[in-house]
């Protein structure tokens, strides 16, 4: 018996002694392990070819992911590993990356093209040209300076009447002579389509404009033709002109917030318009006063302008925007509704509409922060 309890003794002895130097063992292939790996990572993050500092330009779209970006990178010969340059982009503390084009190296390593995608400076839109919903002559024209098209050639091009009657036969049902009226800031506001223009090497400011008037005609004049195109106007029935349409729908698109509400704020100007009042428009105080952002102060409400609708009654020469097809088709099926008036809440930015002003008043005192009633 106690013979037996020595032999197991020992037995366990020597299994613990195998277990204790398999351990190190164990430990010392992990650290190895670990280190080969760490040492392919960072192999992998390396310049791909240190000598070279040949620009490769890489084009970064909107709807590209880090997947897609990888794909296009390795392609270029930028980088050593996709999987790689994805986990070291999640890794990365705030990584977003810019949509334009970027002139990369071969000799950058993976850090330095992630911190290079990533600096918006670095973004050159040269290939493409984002025109939005809402943006005015003025914030295209300031958005044109990030490409390799003249600004200021842009805003002669826009009142240049010569080019203008080119236009003109191009385009017959869209543009008219109104354009031309003596109180127009820019003839080609709101003519020109909000949507993503590809910018050739070749590519001219006249060019460019063509293609967005071009996109106007296809998409706004079917609209207007199913537009019933006989508005009520200070009690009066009154053909409207497609100049009209499209000065009305630019007034919508800047005030438009969310897509179920559009087409009642559409029956509250088509009924201050009917009833001859002022449509009272912040957006057409800020176009009076070339203002891109913010609320209107109280000197640029009072500003005496043919725009200014605060000042004058009707609608303002022409547009105030570019015009999205919501806009448009907001008009085109307005709510018949009794609503003079409507506000945008402070809190969560949600229309409400009444029929008269006191109402309008009470509401205002609700949802608006800081709201001071008239006269107080």
């Amino acid at each position: 018996m106690r013979e037996d309890k020595i032999r197991r003794s020992r037995e366990l002895r020597k299994k613990n002694k195998k277990r204790s130097s398999i351990i190190p063992m164990i430990l010392t292939f992990i650290v190895v392990l670990g280190i080969a790996a760490l040492s392919i990572f960072y192999y992998m993050i390396t310049p791909v070819d240190k000598s070279n500092n040949k620009d490769i330009s890489v084009e970064i779209k909107e709807n590209y992911g880090s997947a897609r970006i990888a794909q296009e990178l390795k392609a270029k010969g930028l980088i050593k590993n996709e999987e790689v340059f994805k986990i070291y982009a999640r890794l990365s503390p705030n990584t977003s990356f810019y949509v334009g084009n970027f002139n990369l190296k071969q000799s950058m390593s993976l850090p330095q093209i992630i911190q290079e995608l990533g600096a918006k400076n670095k973004a050159n839109s040269g290939n493409t040209f984002a025109l939005i919903e809402g943006d005015s002559i003025l914030k295209i024209a300031k958005n044109l300076e990030k490409t390799n098209l003249s600004s200021d050639e842009f805003l002669e091009k826009v009142n240049d009447a010569e080019f203008i009657k080119k236009l003109q036969k191009q385009f017959p049902e869209l543009i008219t002579d109104e354009v031309y009226g003596k109180d127009i800031k820019y003839a080609l506001e709101g003519y020109l389509y909000p949507a993503i223009y590809d910018i050739s090497d070749n590519e001219t400011v006249e060019s460019l404009i063509t293609k967005m008037v071009k996109l106007t005609n296809e998409k706004v004049v079917p609209l207007y033709k199913k537009n019933n195109k006989i508005w009520k106007i200070n009690g009066q029935d009154k053909q409207i002109s497609i100049h009209d349409y499209m000065t009305m729908a630019s007034i919508l698109e800047k005030e438009s917030t969310k897509s179920d509400e559009n087409k009642l704020i559409a029956s509250v100007f088509l009924n201050r318009l009917a009833q001859g009042m002022k449509l009272q428009t912040d957006p057409s105080a800020n176009y009076a006063a070339d203002k891109l952002t913010g609320a209107p102060t109280q000197a640029e409400l009072s500003l005496n302008s043919p725009y200014n609708t605060y000042a004058v009654i009707g609608l303002p020469p022409g547009p105030i925007s570019s015009i999205g097809s919501a806009s448009y088709e907001a008009l085109n099926n307005a709510e018949n509704t009794d609503y003079l008036y409507f506000l945008h809440a402070t809190k969560d930015g949600k229309a409400y509409f009444s029929k008269t002003y006191p109402e309008h008043e009470e509401l205002a005192k609700k949802h608006i922060e800081g709201y001071i009633p008239a006269g107080s």
